[in-house]
């Protein structure tokens, strides 16, 4: 599955936020609009059948049928009006906006209904024609007594077309003002999401070079808000870290130290026993004296490898440079591990073209990196098995591979090889014959990187291992020595 930034997250969560807020925004402003124009609509409308009411009282009381004519031939020119009409309480037209009405008795259903209004605003739907037509109905009163009745009809959908036409230029800048405000809602989400996620990265990238052992990193604060208190938080966990690595790292060098001088009278005085110098030895004592000094060996070792890994760490590394032959190193190394192969009856074999040039390297640390490497392949090769050691130049470098076929590692477990005190866990069958300290590929990767080169694995469970070694050409340098 396809990994999503924080960044687009925020930017998508924004921008979708902003695009609701503006959708709700925008159809409540619509919605708004529509309700304010019906009821303009409707105020148009009572406003016409009460100024008919007046102009009506007043033409009655004056026996004036042409001012009432006149106000009717004005209301005809009203939009959406079907028609505008004055009637007796019987039904009988006393003046309609079309005048073939005049004298008319009505006896349809809105005007039966029309006829009951006493003194109260009458509002009815009825259908005129195919239209359907809202009628306002309001009586004439004089001094409480009912002169007549005034009628205002207004078709229902034409007064929807009006509104729909009023509502077009709405929409139009409800649209415009709603992209307006995403554009602006969209820039703004991108900016918080960059001011927001930029500590944040900062973050994922110190605790990766924290990680990667780069202890002495730190983020630089910007802000005093949470993420201001998380970065210092975050420095004061990497400056405890540094502390109690620098401790670690005194402990360790300082305890192999102290332990190397007891350890080297140890094997002194086994040797000296050994060879009889405080009188003979029966075989079990010797038995026994043998014990010691292989043990003695073990520790010696691992208190080599500790005092190598902690001089990495701390970059004193000390390297002695000269150009090495890397087919005398393999001879070398088909010698040492001669008796290893026999006894598991694994075949090694070399394959070093003639030409190949020297490599520029520390010919203990490389010798020893050849070592560990073996060595692992070794282990890790069931009887009747194979092991390969081949070298190819590769532009400024010599292509080292350590290939077997044996158990293989789990490709979850490739990255973590290399790490201190890491083992990958054994088949059953080669439970037994796989201690180790751990360190082995550690050294290896920081002898190898030490000198400017890279090391790394390829492999599958079940299926080999092969190691792959990168190592300078003596002719890419002009130093004889270097400290790394």
């Amino acid at each position: 599955m396809k990994r999503i930034s924080l960044r687009t997250k925020l930017i998508a969560h924004s921008t979708f936020l902003v695009l609701g807020v503006v959708v709700g925004v925008g159809v409540s402003l619509y919605l708004a609009e529509r309700v304010y124009l019906l009821k303009r609509f409707e105020h148009t409308q009572l406003e016409n059948v009460q100024s008919l009411v007046q102009i009506a009282r007043e033409a009655i009381v004056t026996r004036n049928q042409q001012l009432l004519e006149s106000y009717l031939s004005l209301l005809r020119r009203s939009r959406a009006l079907t028609y505008a009409m004055v009637h007796t309480g019987d039904g009988i037209v006393i003046a309609h906006t079309n005048n073939r009405q005049n004298g008319v008795r009505l006896s349809d259903p809105m005007t039966a209904k029309a006829t009951e209004a006493q003194d109260k605003l009458l509002r009815q739907e009825g259908k005129v024609a195919d239209d359907v037509v809202v009628d306002l109905t309001l009586p004439i009163l004089k001094d409480q007594r009912r002169l007549a009745l005034a009628r205002v009809g207004y078709s229902k959908n034409f007064m929807s077309q009006l509104v729909d036409q009023a509502l077009e230029a709405a929409r139009e800048r409800v649209i415009l003002a709603a992209a307006i405000a995403l554009a602006v809602g969209v820039f703004f989400a991108i900016l918080l999401s960059l001011f927001l996620s930029r500590p944040i990265r900062h973050l994922r990238d110190g605790a990766h070079r924290i990680g990667e052992g780069n202890l002495d990193h730190r983020i630089r604060i910007t802000s005093r808000d949470e993420l201001g208190e998380l970065a210092g938080e975050f420095n004061t966990m990497a400056a405890k870290l540094q502390e109690l690595d620098q401790l670690k790292q005194d402990f360790v060098s300082n305890v192999t130290h102290e332990l190397r001088s007891p350890l080297t009278s140890l094997r002194g005085y086994v040797e000296f026993l050994l060879r009889g110098s405080a009188g003979p030895l029966n075989e079990e004592q010797n038995e026994y004296l043998i014990v010691v000094k292989n043990n003695a060996l073990r520790l010696a070792r691992f208190i080599d490898n500790l005092l190598d890994v902690a001089k990495i760490e701390a970059g004193k590394l000390e390297l002695h440079r000269e150009p090495v032959d890397i087919a005398d190193l393999a001879k070398e190394m088909q010698i040492v591990f001669r008796p290893m192969g026999q006894e598991k009856k694994v075949s090694f074999t070399t394959e070093i073209p003639a030409d190949l040039p020297p490599v520029l390297a520390d010919p203990d640390k490389l010798s020893e990196v050849f070592t560990n490497l073996l060595s692992n392949a070794f282990k890790f090769t069931e009887e009747s098995g194979r092991i390969d050691l081949a070298a190819a130049r590769e532009n400024e470098f010599v292509h080292l591979r350590f290939t077997d076929n044996g158990t293989g590692i789990p490709s979850e477990a490739l990255d973590s090889v290399f790490n201190k005190f890491e083992q990958v866990k054994p088949t059953r069958g080669l439970a037994r014959k796989t201690k180790g300290t751990g360190l082995g590929l550690s050294i290896v990767k920081g002898f190898v990187e030490a000198h400017g080169g890279r090391v790394w694995m390829e492999s599958a469970a079940g299926r080999g291992t092969t190691a792959h070694v990168l190592w300078p050409v003596a002719e890419t340098s002009a130093s004889e020595e270097v400290d790394a």
